[in-house]
């Protein structure tokens, strides 16, 4: 399917060129084969996560038709390895546009992953004999990967002018396996990695029309999107279990559901340098999905049933919005902005009531209104300043428990300056104020609930300043530098997220030296710290008391620091003739977390101490990337390129410290793994050679 799919669009292409090649008009373009010879070492699906890079070779094809009526443009880039791409594009001048293409997008997450299971792929894992083999030397080997590949096209029809038609339409299917955890039992019990099968296709058709002439323009939109899974239940036998043959615990995968969205925009010009612009639009997106009755509630007691109101569960949300902007330039030197905007989401899913012994539980449901207005001026100020402001007051009214309710309150400004044919600067200030309506939980202060803001909507202020100057003295210098601060103080936060600051450096530098030499370079640095202020407690909630060994409070400082530059050159040894580029980049991230007990005058628990119980390791990585190229053009027509590239990343991360398959005695606690992104780390050598053609 996918050669065909692949062979289809050449043909198309080269058809469409066949035909043009028929009138008098300029056809150019270029062919390019490369070769590639690679060594990797250590984890080779990493080093091919988003890409494919392997042994071989693969071809790229760029050909463009132009003439006074009609273009074309076919593209074809990596023929013959997994990270293929076709298109082909074309239109007459102000009559018609289409399009059509196919790509493929790889991600590979782990190659060679080990599991006690059989039918690693498909909707059923099983295992012989209970237990299973605790020894992963015996298990089955195999990939954690996906493969998107998406095929569509579309059609634009102008020549009805002032009307217009378009219509476009899109798959995407996807395929592989990919890890899914388990508990075991419910609640606690072991974990269980599984690998779990995707064969998911979505199909997008998109109309849209219209009528646009000087004052004013309409449109009419159409969107429908629908989802399907080869596999909506994943059926696996389960350790947990005495009676794994007879009780195969299931779980859900993601349900089949439909989307459509119908807007209509519309907009037209007022006097005094006036437009007004509204968009209406509406959407619903539904699902149906089986229930799971059961559950392995114990070793010894395989599945354990539940009451359920309705087995299968019928899911529905609707969306409403509308957006209006008002834009005009009343004065020479003043330019403004006024807009308005409102979004309800209602949740009209089932509500199932969930029955297990004494306890009964409902589903809530989520809903929510958005309105957010505000304004923006521009003022022209003497000496080519140029200062832009802007407020907006947004609210947020949903259905919550903790926090139904949010006003926001941004200001900014921003200050543009060229006063020099050579220089421009910017900066900038931005302010948010959220108050959040708290409610007070049942139980009071006797509840954790009392005490815990979360950050996504807890109340907050929010400082935000960003400076940035761009210098360009000559045509062949140039260079920018930026910085960017923000903090964020959660004023009303008792247990949760406290603080959350940020601050980032860029600088970006382009030279050409005497036409022969041209250096690049580019640096980014960005620093974040997070607090929080916690508890830990079996009795008592309220922070404020007196710590005792087992109700303390603690506090964790998040520490993330990344920086990455690129430094480069290209040396033109015979200009436009032989160019040899040289490249270097690096990236590295730094996390750690710093914990303290808050015990008082206890001791910490055994073992521990103020300085072990921190992780040094949280996500830290460094990736180092070289390349040394070197071009020949040995004529306007043909030119061969060969080079080398380097790569080396290296991921430490505490989740990962002393990884095994089978961590802990299996039974009542833990876990069965498979190997799914351990040890990410790899290095790799590749020599390529392109040779191409131009015309």
């Amino acid at each position: 399917m996918k050669r065909l799919m692949s062979l289809s669009i050449l043909l198309l292409g080269l058809l469409s060129f066949s035909e043009a090649a028929a009138e008098d008009a300029k056809i150019s373009g270029e062919v390019s084969v490369t070769g590639l010879a690679t060594s990797i070492s250590g984890n080779k699906a990493k080093a091919n996560e988003y890409r494919d890079i392997r042994n071989g070779a693969y071809g790229d094809v760029r050909l463009n038709y132009d003439s006074e009526k009609y273009d074309a443009e076919f593209n074809a880039r990596d023929m013959g390895y997994d990270s293929q791409s076709y298109s082909v594009e074309g239109r007459k001048w102000g009559d018609f546009k289409y399009d059509v293409y196919f790509n493929e997008i790889p991600h590979n997450f782990t190659y060679d992953a080990k599991s006690l299971y059989s039918g690693t792929g498909t909707s059923s894992l099983g295992y012989p004999a209970h237990p299973p083999s605790a020894d992963p030397s015996s298990w089955n080997t195999f990939d954690y990967s996906t493969k998107r590949k998406n095929l569509g096209g579309g059609f634009k029809l102008d020549a009805i002018r002032p009307f217009f038609f378009d219509v476009s339409a899109g798959r995407e299917e996807k395929t592989g396996t990919y890890a899914l955890g388990a508990a075991g039992t419910s609640p606690g019990g072991i974990a269980i990695e599984l690998p779990a099968p995707i064969s998911y296709r979505t199909d997008n058709v998109k109309l849209a029309a219209g009528y646009t002439r000087d004052p004013a323009y309409l449109s009419l939109g159409y969107f429908y999107s629908r989802f399907t899974n080869d596999n909506p239940t994943l059926n696996f036998r389960n350790p947990a279990t005495a009676n794994t043959a007879a009780a195969t615990d299931s779980t859900t995968m993601p349900p089949e559901n439909h989307y459509y969205k119908i807007d209509l925009a519309g907009g037209f010009r007022l006097p005094a340098n006036s437009k007004f612009d509204v968009k209406l639009a509406t959407a619903s997106a539904r699902s149906e999905g089986n229930l799971l009755s059961s559950y392995v509630a114990d070793v010894a007691g395989g599945l354990t049933g539940i009451n359920l109101s309705n087995r299968t569960f019928n899911g529905r949300i609707d969306t409403h919005n509308l957006a209006m902007s008002l834009t005009s330039k009343p004065l020479q030197f003043l330019d403004t902005r006024f807009f308005l905007k409102y979004d309800e989401r209602w949740n009209k899913s089932d509500q199932i009531t969930m029955t297990d012994g004494g306890t009964t539980i409902l589903n809530d449901l989520f809903d929510y209104r958005k309105n957010k207005f505000g304004a923006e001026l521009g003022f022209r100020l003497p000496a080519k300043f140029y200062l832009n402001t802007r407020y907006t007051r947004g609210t947020v009214e949903r259905k919550r428990d903790d926090i139904p309710k949010n006003v926001d309150d941004l200001y900014g400004a921003e200050l543009r300056w060229k006063g020099l044919d050579f220089m421009a600067a910017r900066v900038g200030y931005e302010r948010l104020e959220r108050r959040a309506d708290f409610r007070t939980p049942p139980g009071g202060t006797g509840d954790f609930e009392y005490f815990i803001r979360r950050f996504d909507a807890a109340g907050r202020s929010t400082d935000a300043y960003k400076a940035t100057l761009e210098f360009f003295p000559t045509e062949d210098f140039n260079f920018s530098i930026g910085y960017r601060h923000r903090e964020t103080n959660y004023r009303d936060t008792i247990l949760g997220l406290t603080g959350d600051r940020r601050n980032e450096l860029s600088i970006d530098v382009d030279y050409l030296i005497g036409k022969r030499v041209k250096l690049f370079g580019f640096f980014d640095y960005e620093r974040i710290r997070l607090s929080q202020f916690q508890r830990q407690s079996n009795a008592t909630a309220d922070p404020a008391l007196a710590p005792t060994a087992t109700d303390f409070n603690w506090t964790a400082s998040q520490k993330d620091e990344t920086y990455n530059y690129t430094l480069g050159t290209d040396i033109f040894l015979i200009p436009e003739k032989l160019t040899l580029r040289l490249q270097g980049s690096y990236v590295e991230a730094n996390g750690s977390v710093d914990y303290t007990y808050l015990l008082g005058a206890n001791p910490l628990p055994a073992g521990r101490t103020q300085d072990n119980i921190d992780i040094s390791d949280w996500d830290s990585y460094r990736l180092s990337y070289y390349l040394a190229r070197i071009t020949y053009n040995a004529s306007k027509t043909w030119s061969v390129a060969v080079g080398y590239a380097y790569e080396k990343y290296r991921y430490s991360d505490a989740q990962f410290d002393g990884y095994a398959y089978v961590p802990a005695t299996t039974g009542t606690n833990g876990a069965y793994l498979t190997g799914a992104y351990a040890d990410p780390s790899y290095e790799s050598h590749t020599v390529f050679a392109t040779l191409s053609c131009r015309f």
